[in-house]
Parts: C-alpha cells; sequence; structure tokens
C-alpha cells in the first residue's frame, strides 16, 4: 500500500493506493493529482523511507515509494 500526500490550500488529502492491483480508481486518482501538481511547477518527495536512507525528490510516478508527499511550488517575495 502506498501513500500519496497532497499538501496545498485546501489542507492535506491522504490517497491511499495499491500499486500491485492494475489500474485502481485510487491509483488514476493518485497519478493524475500527481501529474497536474508536478505540471504547475509543484515539488515530490519520497519521506520515512526504509533503512534510514534520506528523503529523496521524485518527478515519476512509477517511482514512488510507500509514502510520498507533493507540495505546490513555492513562491517567495
Amino acid at each position: 500500500m502506498k501513500v500519496l500526500r497532497i499538501l496545498d490550500s485546501s489542507g492535506d488529502r491522504v490517497i491511499l493506493f495499491d500499486d500491485i492491483h492494475a489500474q485502481t480508481q485510487a491509483q488514476a486518482e493518485a497519478r493524475a493529482l500527481f501529474t497536474r501538481m508536478l505540471a504547475s511547477g509543484g515539488t515530490a518527495f519520497k519521506v520515512n523511507r526504509a533503512d534510514g536512507r534520506p528523503d529523496e525528490r521524485v518527478s515519476d510516478f512509477c517511482a514512488l515509494e510507500e509514502e510520498t508527499i507533493v507540495v505546490p511550488r513555492v513562491v517567495g517575495g
């Protein structure tokens, strides 16, 4: 089971999906949100990784691990 957390102006949205089974509705929703957020300048990070590995930026939906956080583009000023 994988967890995709979308952090945006609407709050913290959690999508749980199983990538072992063929295209499920939850997986399709997760892929669509991931793609849309990254296309608009967002960034995704693999977090809480096994064996104490550091968090890592990810840009490919197929490379997601157990938990991924996606944040919108941050604009300073």
